[in-house]
């Protein structure tokens, strides 16, 4: 019999914040997943908006290779469960109700997509209605009713933020963690924890990761730099006020206050903060974001439970999102075709062998309305990270020396024209690879379009 699978996805997570000097939330299920298994603090996915990392997740394929974007080709991140059905898996999952996550869970045997934010606790400030996700989640492993083998995909919402974190009143304290992103995932451990009490270690394979990291506002400020108080409060005012039929003028005049207001704001924060707290207030997938930081690239990746020999590792050398399946494949002798996918199976990694790195390619978010390419793409490896304009290598070129300078402050560009060279030519080369798969689907295109065109940050 083969080993069941609980795939675990959480919205909006950083590496850093799970494991390391950086963490500070209380995480006593995380620790113990860590402790009969492997974790990853190197893991770097593909960009910084959902739908493209978790396309890349289960097409093992960078964007620019499989063509699966913000808004077009979502069914080819289906296809790979063709392959989990033929070993004999049933198909679960609990998701949101966005349309990339509708999309990858349409054939699965059982499957909820839950209200988008669909936090896990009633009683958060930001949950309007009864909090379903949890016991949605814990009904269904409860039950027993599983056909096994099994493969249970579970993606949360609740680190990713508008503003604010749905934090429950109870962890408002500090041993919960010093931010409220640390507070938040001390909460989310705890229904982790209820969910792992009816999951069997030694016959599960336990994957816990995230789709991208996430910008962190410091504490002087406390919300990112298009988050204007003083706008958005009378703002809010004034919309119950006005009829239905000014909404949309109200808005657009709103986004042009904005949009002059920032820059002035952020000139009066530029004499207060650090350059590391200044990007900190960064949005991400904001239109006139020119930076792809480990913030935003850099996930955690855990395996534990079954077929894990040497527990308790943490390893530093750099993995890529798009190596979860080729290694979950090899872990079940899943048919697969090596060939035709970016990604490698890091088995060898987990096993304690060693393995060379491979260098991870990243890129913003596709923006939407009008739909067109994000700014930046890049390369990252265990030493370096480059990125520059997508549309021109000359402009908007960063280099950082990641063993001397982790927090990418100082940039070497100017001074390292050679290491500029060899990075430029690592995309272009790898940017040559055709498409596994060319065929689009214009009307699954069409229709996701017009159902995330009034979607924010994914």
């Amino acid at each position: 019999m083969k080993p069941n699978i609980l795939f675990i996805g959480i919205d909006s997570s950083r590496a850093d914040k799970y494991f390391g000097k950086k963490k500070s939330s209380y995480t006593p299920n995380i620790d113990k997943l860590i402790q009969k298994g492997v974790y990853f603090e190197n893991n770097i996915s593909v960009a910084d908006g959902s739908y493209t990392c978790m396309g890349s997740v289960f097409t093992s394929l960078y964007p620019f290779q499989s063509g699966l974007t913000t808004v077009k080709s979502y069914s080819k991140s289906t296809k790979i469960f063709d392959k989990f059905r033929q070993l004999g898996y049933s198909l679960y999952g609990t998701a949101p109700c966005t349309p990339f996550f509708i999309n990858l869970l349409k054939d699965f045997d059982e499957k909820e997509n839950f209200p988008k934010p669909g936090f896990l606790y009633t009683d958060s400030p930001l949950q309007k209605t009864e909090a379903i996700t949890g016991p949605l989640i814990l009904d269904r492993l409860k039950s027993g009713k599983m056909k096994e083998p099994w493969f249970n995909f579970i993606f949360l919402m609740d680190l990713h933020r508008s503003v604010k974190y749905g934090i429950p009143k109870e962890f408002f304290s500090e041993q919960y963690g010093d931010t409220d992103y640390d507070k938040m995932l001390s909460a989310i451990d705890v229904w982790l924890g209820k969910f792992l009490e009816h999951v069997d270690l030694n016959n599960t394979i336990v994957i816990l990761t995230g789709d991208h990291g996430d910008f962190l506002p410091t504490k002087k400020v406390g919300y990112e730099m298009t988050y204007i108080p003083s706008l958005f409060d009378p703002g809010r005012k004034l919309k119950k006020k006005l009829p239905n039929f000014l909404h949309g003028i109200a808005y657009k005049l709103f986004l042009i206050v904005r949009f002059l207001a920032v820059p002035i704001r952020n000139l009066s924060l530029k004499r207060k903060l650090s350059p590391l707290e200044m990007r900190s207030l960064n949005v991400r997938g904001y239109r006139h974001l020119w930076e792809l930081p480990d913030d935003t690239v850099r996930v955690p990746l855990l395996f534990s439970g079954y077929g894990i020999e040497k527990t308790n590792q943490i390893i530093s050398q750099q993995v890529r999102h798009i190596d979860i399946i080729p290694t979950l494949a090899e872990m079940i002798d899943l048919p697969f075709d090596y060939e035709k996918v970016e990604g490698r199976s890091i088995f060898p990694l987990i096993q304690g062998q060693k393995m060379d790195s491979e260098p991870a390619f990243i890129e913003n978010q596709e923006f939407r309305l009008p739909t067109r390419p994000g700014n930046l793409i890049g390369v990252r490896t265990d030493e370096y990270k480059f990125w520059r304009a997508r549309s021109n290598p000359n402009k908007h070129v960063g280099l950082f020396d990641l063993k001397n300078d982790p927090n990418e402050l100082i940039n070497l560009a100017k001074q390292r024209p050679d290491l500029v060279e060899h990075f430029e030519n690592m995309i272009t080369e790898k940017r040559k690879t055709p498409h596994q798969e060319s065929y689009q689907d214009p009307e699954e295109n069409e229709k996701i379009e017009e159902q995330v065109s009034h979607l924010g940050h994914v």
